[in-house]
């Protein structure tokens, strides 16, 4: 095909999966530009390692600079303009594999003049049967995480695809892929393993913590036991390799219940902003 998927992928301390993530990547994206956000463990190693046998994968940088979403810009506003508003890009995180070959998406949103592609994102959890394969002494860290991980919820969306918009840098409080309103309609399936084993998940958590910390309106990240995340088996679906993907209804509300309060919160935070400032401009 001519068009051109390019993907972003914003890592740290995936040293344990990345390697698999960007691996399986290559197989549907031109180019994978990686960008580490202070890894402290062997990451980036293993982005540069891959990078040597495989042109496709782009050790973009390394930064210290506070996680945000923006960090991705860095690359966007490098490339995009050597690109035609033909090609996509895939927001892609160092957990996350494409459960179905993005092309015939692509060229649907093509067909509807759309400039977004949403996910519904296939959440596989750490359950108890897992926890009990480790006490056991059966997990084996050395297979791939389509075997290690079979529990899962689809159970969210999330923006992954956007066309390339040449005129546009990407930019804070500027243009970027949130602005786009014209989203395909359909969903494309997305893999996600944020839950791996205990000890990957609890410094998932600790991160988590020390990330939320510098944003004050967030009260609380929850408890950082790895634990706390763990799930019940029977909850859940079971997925063998060559079966269809299964939507549950919990799934499916707990998503729309999020939204929905999401959306009330973010109408009330604004109501309380529209009525500070025109207390303020009244004692003026």
């Amino acid at each position: 095909m001519s068009i051109k998927l390019n993907a972003i992928c914003l890592i740290k301390n995936e040293g344990d999966i990345i390697g698999q993530t960007l691996t399986f990547a290559t197989q549907y994206c031109d180019r994978i530009y990686v960008i580490d956000n202070g890894s402290t463990d062997d990451t980036w190693k293993i982005v540069q390692s891959l990078a040597r046998d495989q042109d496709k994968i782009v050790p973009f940088e390394q930064t210290l600079l506070p996680y945000s979403n923006g960090l991705r810009a860095r690359v966007y506003d490098s490339v995009h303009h050597e690109l035609s508003d033909d090609d996509w890009w895939l927001i892609l995180d160092g957990d996350e594999f494409l459960a179905e070959d993005p092309y015939p998406v692509i060229q649907q949103a093509d067909r509807e003049n759309a400039d977004a592609i949403w996910t519904w994102q296939i959440q596989f959890y750490y359950t108890d049967v897992d926890y009990h394969a480790w006490l056991e002494g059966l997990e084996r860290p050395d297979r791939s995480i389509f075997e290690r991980r079979r529990y899962y919820q689809i159970n969210w969306q999330e923006l992954r695809l956007f066309r390339n918009q040449p005129p546009h840098e990407w930019t804070a409080g500027g243009w970027n892929p949130d602005k786009l309103k014209r989203a395909c309609s359909r969903r494309i399936l997305n893999r996600h393993y944020q839950f791996r084993d205990p000890e990957q998940i609890e410094q998932r958590l600790q991160l988590r913590l020390k990330t939320i910390e510098g944003f004050s309106h967030i009260k609380s990240a929850g408890s950082v036991d790895w634990r706390s995340v763990m799930r019940e088996s029977r909850k859940l679906n079971f997925h063998r390799e060559g079966e269809p993907w299964r939507f549950s209804l919990a799934g499916v509300l707990y998503y729309y219940r999020k939204t929905a309060l999401s959306a009330l919160q973010g109408k009330y935070r604004g109501a309380m902003r529209r009525i500070r400032s025109s207390f303020g401009a009244a004692h003026e």
